[in-house]
């Protein structure tokens, strides 16, 4: 379809200059031929350069949320705002635990014949599906033909876009119509794709564990032997910092640091990061560690380790029914609920002041 588009709309100007004269004598079953044959091999190399477009959202997928807590807690580096929304659109809170999943499954069902590495793991999961699942398999391949036309039809504009203009009779009114014809399909078009791999990740996370065939090992726990990780978090206003509080998930009334559970092959302060993200829109970046907390909850020993963070950027939270103030450091001792959050407070403020001081 695509392919047919394209030869409609530049028929007139590529038309008379592969084939000079006699493209005016074309007519009735011969123009339907000619047509025909034009839309077939331009569908195909509408194809071809649309296979480029694939690079573009791998691209993307590779910074998608957990990818950029990684990159933040490892290289104190945050993707520009610009970029985080653009990915945000596609991908929302999209941490690739699907695809893991999928992928330590396809480890272990290749393990046997030193295969892992010979196919990736949407194509496994693909292969594996026309196996165990067709009709699991038929629901990801509409995703794909979804996405393959909107990744064509994003080629065809692209040309189009390129091409007006250079077309005296084609109205540059029309140009910002393609433009925003091209964004809606490039966004389409990642969607969809976005959705095939999930779909098929899913699927044979399903029917794997439905059919328990494989049991995945544990990964380490966090090399700190802490349980849950936060951030005493701030930023500087003049010559002042303020520290971000935020109400403690059951109380409304109280009010705490932003801290988590540290998940399955997280670090702590990947851990940190995220929760910080998820609790408040925030993003922080460590500067420095502070201490450990440990109480009983639940009849189970939890041990949060506490890191100094400075806000870098600021996002969607994902606890949007959770308030969060900035207030300096005497508000906000005055404010916390809890004897250690008012320590950690003070500690921030005190290592703070000494990094500012040391500043040249």
């Amino acid at each position: 379809m695509p392919g047919a588009l394209l030869t409609y709309l530049l028929m007139g100007e590529t038309g008379p200059v592969v084939l000079g004269e006699r493209y005016s004598k074309l007519a009735d079953a011969e123009a339907w031929a000619a047509f025909l044959f034009a839309s077939y091999l331009f569908g195909h190399l509408v194809f071809l350069l649309g296979s480029w477009l694939d690079e573009c959202y791998d691209w993307a997928r590779r910074y998608t949320l957990n990818n950029q807590i990684t990159m933040l807690a490892r290289r104190g580096r945050l993707l520009p705002w610009l970029a985080r929304t653009l990915i945000w659109l596609v991908f929302k809170r999209e941490r690739n635990l699907a695809v893991d999943r999928a992928g330590k499954i396809k480890q272990q069902a290749l393990g046997a014949l030193h295969a892992e590495d010979a196919i990736n793991t949407f194509q496994w999961s693909k292969a594996w599906l026309n196996a165990a699942s067709p009709a699991s398999l038929a629901v990801v391949q509409r995703f794909e033909a979804d996405a393959k036309f909107f990744r064509c039809f994003t080629v065809v504009l692209l040309l189009l876009l390129a091409a007006w203009p250079w077309q005296y009779h084609w109205p540059l009114a029309g140009i910002p119509v393609v433009l925003v014809l091209l964004l809606l399909a490039l966004w389409r078009y990642m969607e969809q794709r976005y959705k095939a791999t999930n779909q098929a990740y899913w699927f044979v996370i399903t029917l794997t564990a439905r059919d328990s065939k494989l049991a995945l090992d544990k990964a380490v726990p966090a090399a700190s032997g802490s349980t849950h990780a936060g951030g005493v978090v701030f930023r500087t206003r003049g010559e002042t910092a303020e520290y971000l509080l935020v109400e403690a998930t059951n109380d409304p009334s109280q009010w705490v640091l932003p801290k988590g559970h540290i998940e399955e092959g997280e670090s702590d302060r990947e851990a940190a990061i995220r929760e910080v993200h998820e609790e408040t829109g925030v993003w922080a970046r460590i500067s420095d560690d502070l201490r450990d907390v440990s109480y009983v909850a639940n009849s189970a020993v939890v041990r949060v380790r506490f890191f100094l963070m400075r806000a870098v950027g600021k996002g969607l939270r994902q606890h949007r029914d959770r308030e969060h103030l900035w207030l300096a450091v005497a508000e906000a001792v005055a404010k916390a609920s809890h004897v250690e959050t008012r320590e950690l407070l003070q500690a921030a403020e005190l290592s703070w002041r000494q990094a500012r001081s040391t500043r040249p």
